[in-house]
């Protein structure tokens, strides 16, 4: 692995140089089929994986520059190594193979122009690398991205860099974040003239759920907002983020949640839940901070100023859910998957809230809230912990509420679950049809069992005939 801090400038592009053979070999097989295919053309690894072998890293995805056409190359090489070809861009001539869904070859063709041009097209100076194989005589490095590895900066090609592609802003930030990099000033000079009205959305969500994905990500939504680029990618956030007093409460509550992912403090005392929650599903950690970002969403659409002065927003959980699903699936192309998870966080945040400021926290509105929030139970403590914090700096009621919430449903699944006395079937017997109805009046019987106020079966259908005979007579 290579240490940048140590080693010299002069002999670094020497020492890269003899990592990028030794990576290369690594791919077996498919390296030697790669040559192959080339023949007589010329044939450039470019691009990240230089960047990423510079750093010490191994990279799984590598992107080649071949003269003539890229997606020939890519069609040629795929069956001989059994890979899957994709094609990415005709007009731009650009395919991949992936190689058992390990590997994966990205293919650009040059056409008759030089590297050179290749080179001067791409996003950021770590990026814009070549080297040309199979002898690699040399590091071909036309704007100084090597000394930009060195001083861990992501800088752009040219003053036109993120005008060719603005979703480069986005990468640039996604790149900082994961390689631990500073932005170079040029990047925002540049972001701030630049849109990203034009972006698709499946670009703009990928980099956008990556970003959020890292620690400390929360410093470049802010600066997202500053350049106004946050309202164009989310264009119904905007009423929140011009309201001064909701913006800072709304990235207060971010800020927390990140703050608490990297410390659970409180949270920690959850351990088997925590881990459980982070463990099972992709992306958890960023989805969690969009649900703070979009948690207030409808406030401004909401807010209700009663004689005496009062400012309430009834409602502003409730339309901010539909805001939320919008936003998720059109604005960023979630999947149906994350979008429920987002949506359903902002919709029921408020409900935590609740609970702990109700007189009395009764075992059937703490089982009722683990049954109906499911696998979110956790995330919505954490989001109304944060969003508790930002409001008041107070969090103590929110903690008594979820320490007694956690204890007692911990207790019940330590139990056996309780066989039910009264079925569906049961039901039917009694003159019912079948519907959305059974499940609300199971349930009911059910926490009747678990708090031990039925026993029986009978004592189950005795009750059952008298909540029948109080619904005829409404």
């Amino acid at each position: 692995m290579l240490y940048l801090d140590r080693i010299r400038m002069c002999d670094y592009p020497q020492l890269v140089i003899t990592e990028i053979r030794t990576k290369l070999k690594k791919l077996g097989r498919v390296y030697d089929r790669l040559l192959e295919i080339k023949g007589e053309r010329q044939l450039f690894l470019v691009g990240g994986a230089l960047r990423d072998i510079a750093l010490g890293h191994n990279p799984a995805d590598f992107d080649f520059a071949v003269s003539g056409s890229g997606i020939d190359f890519a069609q040629k090489l795929a069956p001989v190594i059994r890979g899957k070809l994709i094609v990415l861009s005709e007009k731009d001539d650009e395919a991949r193979v992936v190689y058992r869904k390990k590997i994966t070859l990205d293919f650009n063709g040059l056409g008759p122009q030089p590297i050179e041009s290749d080179l001067a097209r791409r996003d950021f100076t770590v990026n814009a690398l070549a080297c040309e194989l199979p002898d690699i005589p040399a590091v071909i490095d036309p704007f100084g991205g090597m000394e930009d590895i060195k001083r861990k900066l992501i800088r752009p090609v040219s003053g036109q860099s993120l005008h060719l592609d603005p979703l480069r802003l986005l990468r640039a930030f996604r790149i900082a974040q994961e390689l631990g990099f500073t932005v170079h000033p040029q990047v925002l000079e540049q972001g701030k003239t630049i849109t990203l009205k034009a972006t698709a959305a499946e670009r703009i969500g990928a980099e956008f759920i990556r970003i959020l994905e890292t620690p400390n990500s929360w410093r470049w939504v802010e600066t997202l907002n500053q350049i106004q680029r946050l309202e164009e990618i989310m264009p119904e956030l905007a009423p929140l983020l011009k309201d001064e007093e909701l913006r800072i409460h709304t990235f207060r509550t971010c800020q927390k949640i990140e703050e608490l992912l990297a410390n659970p403090g409180f949270f920690a005392r959850l351990e088997p839940e925590w881990q459980a929650y982070f463990s099972n599903f992709p992306c958890r950690r960023a989805l969690l901070k969009l649900s703070g970002l979009l948690h207030d969403l409808a406030k401004p659409h909401t807010r209700f100023t009663t004689e005496t002065g009062e400012v309430h927003f009834y409602g502003h959980d409730s339309l901010g859910a539909k805001l939320t699903t919008k936003i998720c699936h059109i604005r960023l192309r979630l999947s149906r998957e994350q979008t429920r998870m987002v949506r359903t966080l902002v919709k029921e945040h408020m409900r935590l809230h609740l609970l702990a400021t109700a007189p009395e926290l009764t075992e059937r509105a703490i089982r009722r809230y683990f049954r109906d929030l499911g696998e979110e139970a956790l995330g919505l403590m954490i989001l109304c912990y944060a969003d508790g914090w930002a409001t008041a700096g107070k969090t103590a009621h929110l903690e008594t509420t979820i320490t007694r919430m956690i204890n007692q449903h911990r207790s019940e699944l330590a139990r056996t679950r309780v066989k039910r006395l009264v079925t569906g079937n049961d039901l039917i017997a009694l003159g019912m049809t079948p519907g959305p109805v059974f499940r609300v009046i199971l349930q009911e019987l059910e926490d009747l069992q678990i708090e031990g106020k039925i026993k029986t079966k009978e004592e189950g259908l005795e009750y059952l005939k008298a909540y029948l005979m109080r619904e005829a007579e409404k």
